[in-house]
């Protein structure tokens, strides 16, 4: 399960991370071990940003739920990241519940136009004993 440390780590971390912030892709907090990316709101992301494999789709997050996420939730562990819309996050929650997980951490970011209508950067990890890593 991610830490409290991680925890607060990503709140300072992820806004810059959508900025393509060569320094913060150095700093993704320990204990991540995927980082989910939308690529219409954050198409700037290196891959592999501090060793953190990355899961790339674009809009559409059926895909990489079929083929990536269910097979490894299905087992102890794994703290997934992400940058995402708010459609792709909702589904990704939806679905968590049925593995142990839960958004541990979500953070509206500002849109194009300055208002919240744009992405969300979020952290889901498990939080039921059978799902946690030993």
């Amino acid at each position: 399960m991610i830490s409290r440390r991680d925890l607060m780590k990503w709140g300072a971390v992820v806004p810059a991370l959508v900025g393509g912030s060569a320094r913060a892709m150095a700093n993704v907090p320990e204990g991540l071990d995927a980082l989910v990316v939308d690529a219409r709101h954050a198409p700037g992301i290196i891959a592999n940003p501090g060793g953190v494999q990355v899961l790339r789709f674009d809009g559409d997050v059926t895909q990489l739920w079929f083929e990536t996420l269910d097979p490894l939730w299905r087992k102890p562990g794994f703290v997934l990241g992400g940058i995402t819309g708010r459609d792709a996050l909702f589904v990704l929650e939806t679905l968590s519940w049925d593995r142990g997980r839960r958004v541990v951490s979500r953070k509206e970011m500002p849109g194009r136009s300055g208002r919240m209508d744009g992405p969300v950067s979020w952290v889901i990890a498990p939080v039921h004993p059978s799902v946690k890593k030993g």
